[in-house]
């Protein structure tokens, strides 16, 4: 009967080890990476796609088809070539900076650093602001009438 008991503690020992393989799979292959989600900005960049642009930053938030008008506006069309792409963690694990060198259409230097956050497994460039954070002095639990 011990052999029984072995042979059963081996197989739940390998399904256990099968699973958590599967699901730590699953897990890095979810979402987009900062590298991708840099890939992403620049060609955004290059097709002027404002839309395109504004669906890589987080759900929700407010203002991020404006901003993306901004940097299309100032960026767009260039025909960018990326020569290189440097990411960063200085603030911690699910804030990323991502600084990319590119060459345009016309032999021109081009960098920028793209601010991005961890959401829901893939990373997202910092776009707009959320919800209740407009950016006026006021806050929602003033109690000085004068910010009222």
């Amino acid at each position: 009967m011990i052999f029984p008991k072995v042979a059963f503690c081996a197989a739940i020992s390998l399904a256990a080890i099968t699973l958590s393989g599967c699901s730590s799979k699953a897990a890095s292959s979810d979402g987009r990476t900062e590298r991708e989600t840099a890939k992403a900005y620049v060609s955004a960049l290059n097709e002027k796609n404002v839309d395109a642009l504004a669906e890589l930053a987080p759900s929700g938030h407010i203002g991020t088809e404006r901003e993306a008008r901004k940097i299309i506006a100032a960026h767009g069309g260039r025909g960018l070539h990326i020569k290189s792409m440097n990411v960063s963690h200085d603030v911690g694990p699910g804030e990323a900076s991502t600084h990319v060198s590119a060459t345009d259409s016309q032999g021109n230097e081009f960098s920028t650093d793209i601010q991005m956050s961890r959401e829901e497994g893939t990373w997202v460039i910092v776009l707009g602001h959320a919800p209740g954070f407009d950016g006026s002095d006021k806050s929602p639990a003033s109690t000085d009438p004068a910010q009222r």
